[in-house]
């Protein structure tokens, strides 16, 4: 039987999409009648193929969702007549909080966490997905290291947020987003052994490996056995080191990714290491502001369904 796919919505990123101008544009069209966005969203994941959600920051949040529909009962019904499960939450605050106010915001991060992993607890959800805070440009000065000292307090607080999931049967794994502190495969290796594996995972994003210029295959390789999730994305080089980073710098992204098989990701490694892996959904495929996603998602799919089987024994 095929495996069953997701998507992360940040494939219905992109205006052209929705015949809008801007970012902004798909916000109020968000705003202006949730019900005819969310529609428009489930009906595209229904026609491609896809299975599984990944919700993530607004207007594609739970949030969202949910006001769509109603209620949270509403919105599994919208699921449910699609034959599509809520996988997992991406959770942005660490990404919008400076490091350095992360001990007095830590309650009402907590709080966050508990929000998110009961409504996945609700509805089926499996794992809370964290991005982490951005590094600062090379050379920009001061400088900031990401040495222990600079990762030990929010490695603490990955812990504390991931027991605070567990409490509700989620799982919380921390992203390997590009120009985050925690991308770079030695920076992934330092975070993975500063953390509990009891509570907290990895969810690799090969794509964001090779703008760091990393081998995903090897990340993936030495920490397979956290991987609870992972984002289907390929990438076709490494960004230059000295890529100024900026409130844009996940836009600029965008010009280095390319449709799985196209780029430098060997997916048919990673699928026999995934084999080994205590994975909690399926393959998550991650298109990133796709203008025309139905289908894109559908080559990503037929392209994950035709990698060589794997024996997990």
């Amino acid at each position: 039987m095929p495996v069953k796919i997701g998507t992360d919505l940040v494939t219905f990123y992109n205006p052209a999409f929705w015949g809008a101008g801007t970012d902004r544009d798909v916000a109020a069209l968000a705003r202006a009648d949730g019900r005819a966005f969310w529609t428009r969203i489930l009906d595209s994941l229904h026609d491609a193929g896809i299975t599984g959600l990944e919700l993530t920051f607004p207007p594609f949040d739970r949030a969202g969702a949910v006001a769509a529909f109603g209620s949270v009962a509403g919105l599994m019904h919208e699921l449910a007549i699609r034959n599509l499960e809520i996988w997992s939450d991406f959770f942005t605050a660490l990404d919008r909080i400076p490091v350095h106010e992360y001990a007095s915001a830590e309650p009402q991060i907590l709080d966050q966490v508990a929000a998110a992993a009961h409504f996945l607890a609700a509805t089926g959800g499996r794992v809370l997905v964290v991005g982490l805070p951005c590094r600062s440009t090379f050379l920009s000065a001061p400088p900031v290291f990401v040495d222990m000292a600079f990762a030990a307090p929010i490695a603490s607080l990955l812990n504390r947020m991931g027991f605070a999931a567990a409490r509700h049967g989620i799982t919380l794994a921390f992203h390997t987003e590009a120009h985050t502190v925690a991308c770079a495969p030695r920076d992934v290796d330092l975070f993975m052994l500063l953390t509990d594996p009891r509570y907290v995972g990895l969810c690799p994003d090969p794509a964001h490996i090779i703008l760091e210029g990393g081998n995903p295959t090897d990340v993936l390789a030495r920490h397979v056995g956290r991987v609870v999730a992972m984002h289907w994305k390929d990438a076709t080089r490494a960004m230059p080191a000295d890529t100024p980073i900026g409130p844009d710098i996940h836009d600029r992204h965008r010009a280095y990714f390319c449709e799985l098989g196209k780029g430098q990701a060997n997916f048919d490694q990673m699928a026999a290491l995934l084999a080994h892996a205590p994975l909690r959904c399926g393959p998550i495929l991650e298109l990133d502001a796709c203008s025309n996603p139905v289908p894109a998602l559908q080559r990503g799919i037929a392209f994950i369904h035709h990698l060589p089987p794997r024996d997990p024994a």
